[in-house]
């Protein structure tokens, strides 16, 4: 049986942990008013607090479950709109590098890339969770996170580590994108405008 006394404050402390290897613990605690304690209490304000702390532009929203069908309950949720300037800049530039070269978004290598990026960081040890991307061509807002978790979700401890991971992923392949497209500007070919050629007078 596991020594759930043990479990939970590591928990809080991994958490803690993560956030001080990037350099933002200072803003995990502002979110927690500098009041908490390593405990089992109050290890759900801490989880809570993580996920929103992340992206510059977190949206938390508690959604009541409800009854979808017949025999199908949608459970109880808190959904998570993510935003960040990091993820908004990337998202600009693929869109930049397709209206110059005439690709769509799923010829777009970058694109693609931040994709799988995103898919391969969302994969957590539960089930009870749902996400989606969507870039800002499904959004005129710009590109976001929407992720689901619901009532029986247990690895908050892991959401913000795959989040961190995910900004850490566009700011390290930005300037590959901005090479790319000050690549394509330079071999771009501006047709000079043709000049008419006067006619020759009849003798």
């Amino acid at each position: 049986m596991a020594d759930y006394g043990i479990e939970y404050p590591m928990q809080s402390l991994y958490i803690a942990k993560t956030f001080y290897d990037h350099g933002r613990l200072d803003h995990l605690m502002e979110n927690l008013y500098y009041n908490i304690t390593v405990s089992w209490d109050e290890l759900g304000w801490i989880e809570m607090a993580s996920v929103e702390s992340v992206f510059a532009d977190s949206r938390c929203y508690q959604q009541e479950g409800r009854r979808v069908m017949a025999n199908t309950y949608e459970p109880d949720r808190i959904t998570y709109v993510l935003r960040d300037p990091l993820l908004t800049r990337y998202d600009d530039l693929c869109r930049k590098l397709e209206m110059q070269t005439g690709i769509t978004p799923v010829e777009n290598q970058f694109a693609r890339e931040l994709e799988s990026a995103i898919h391969r960081n969302l994969q957590f040890n539960n089930y009870c969770y749902d996400y989606c991307w969507k870039d800002s061509t499904k959004d005129r807002k710009g590109a976001k996170i929407v992720l689901f978790l619901f009532e029986e979700f247990s690895t908050y401890y892991e959401v913000a580590d795959a989040l961190f991971t995910i900004l850490d992923f566009c700011k390290a392949n930005i300037p590959r994108l901005e090479a790319a497209l000050a690549e394509t500007e330079k071999n771009k070919v501006i047709p000079l405008p043709i000049r008419a050629v006067p006619e020759k007078e009849a003798a």
